[in-house]
């Protein structure tokens, strides 16, 4: 059993669920953890098998212990893989019986073992975004746009710089919005950050790279500080 206290958050991150304060401490975690980065890294596909189950998201699960409730999802998640494995399974061993290739079973049930990667489909190697606005208080930012079969990753780095963000020096609450190309909004991450700091969230959405107009970080009180378009 796990001694790492962080080790149930992954999912709650990689969906934008933790609270600002709770995604400031895993992000000062991360740096020294190997296996949450990989776990980040491995579930950043969790929202598209959230879609794939008829989930819609918004039906937030209690908390616990101060654990994040998302890990019910990550769970959700596992029972669509497994599902989709032993169909995969099935149909294979189905079709090399007819066949009658015991040789040909034992390497088809190999090759369906793990499903396969995920290709990218909605921009070949990540499209680069540039934050800019006129109300960014010194704060700059630069990120990326990665498509995937399921939806889209977000990548993006914040910087405060000391003596020249003008945010306050207790920091401040931070969300990053997704505009579609239809007008809908929605808020993908939050996070806190003060002067002298750096922030490096990552999100994810169902919706592709081509349906989305443009991604704001805004504070606390709606206003947009900084925007960026595909």
């Amino acid at each position: 059993m796990t001694s790492d206290p962080y080790a149930l958050w992954d999912a709650a991150y990689v969906l934008g669920s933790l609270s600002a304060v709770q995604r400031r401490e895993f992000e000062g975690h991360l740096p020294g953890c190997d296996a949450c980065r990989r776990r980040v890294s491995e579930l950043s596909g969790l929202p598209g098998l959230l879609a794939l189950a008829g989930d819609d998201g918004g039906v937030p699960a209690p908390e616990t212990a101060g654990v994040p409730a998302v890990p019910l999802y990550a769970g959700l998640a596992a029972k669509v893989a497994a599902r989709r494995r032993r169909w995969m399974l099935a149909a294979a061993a189905a079709a090399l019986v007819l066949a009658g290739t015991t040789a040909g079973l034992t390497s088809a049930l190999e090759s369906v073992t793990a499903p396969p990667p995920l290709a990218a489909t909605n921009s070949p190697a990540g499209v680069p975004l540039t934050f800019s606005g006129a109300q960014s208080r010194g704060m700059t930012a630069t990120g990326t746009l990665a498509g995937h079969a399921w939806g889209t990753q977000v990548d993006w780095h914040c910087t405060y710089p000391a003596g020249a963000y003008a945010g306050g020096a207790a920091g401040s609450d931070f969300v990053l919005v997704m505009v579609s190309t239809s007008g809908t909004e929605t808020t993908l991450a939050s996070w806190s950050a003060g002067p002298g700091s750096e922030v490096s969230p990552t999100a994810t959405t169902a919706t592709p790279v081509s349906a989305i107009a443009r991604l704001d970080i805004r504070d606390s009180t709606g206003a947009v500080l900084l925007s960026a378009a595909p």
